[in-house]
């Protein structure tokens, strides 16, 4: 596969708001989980992402994540990684729904290893199969391999964003177009 110059982003385009700077990340451990969004009758096509809250707007609705993703900007046929950000999220009323998958609780020093890890994951050309699950997967294999979390609990995370009716009770009639396998998180 090729990798997309410049982490995919578009030449001329600012980056997407960030409001890293009101809602910075605690100095404490926080529980990191796998974002799922109910978005596609697929389980390939649904997005994924990691994130944590750093906090909460005053209407308690909204709360605010440091996100991890690549996505697909407006007027482009492939997806950018735009590093981490920090965003508004309403879990409660969002459509589609979207399901929090704990993956670990981490340190400040183990996010920013985290963080790292997923700015410098490349984003490939497209070629109709790669995508956000795909990347992120990578992602969590190289904080596998750095020690920031057990191949046990990526395994579980991802295994339930991809097996029909395990997060979303509508899937149990979609058939996944892959297999639950193990993913390379675990050894043999």
């Amino acid at each position: 596969m090729t990798v997309m110059e410049n982490m995919g982003r578009p030449p001329g385009r600012p980056p997407p708001g960030n409001i890293d700077h009101l809602y910075p990340d605690p100095d404490t451990d926080l529980n990191v989980v796998l974002l799922v969004f109910n978005n596609y009758p697929d389980l390939d096509g649904r997005h994924w992402m990691i994130g944590w809250q750093v906090g909460s707007l005053k209407d308690g609705v909204h709360t605010v994540w440091r996100q991890l993703q690549i996505v697909q900007e407006r007027g482009f046929n492939h997806y950018t990684n735009w590093g981490p950000l920090t965003k508004t999220l309403d879990l409660a009323s969002t459509s589609p729904a979207i399901a929090q998958l704990d993956i670990c609780t981490m340190s400040p020093a183990q996010r920013a290893q985290l963080e790292e890890i997923a700015s410098t994951s490349p984003v490939y050309v497209p070629n109709g199969s790669w995508n956000c699950q795909d990347w992120l997967i990578t992602v969590l294999k190289q904080a596998v391999e750095a020690g920031l979390v057990s191949g046990e609990d990526c395994q579980r995370c991802v295994t339930a964003a991809r097996t029909p009716g395990a997060i979303f009770p509508s899937d149990s009639v979609t058939v996944p177009t892959q297999s639950v396998g193990s993913f390379g998180f675990l050894p043999g």
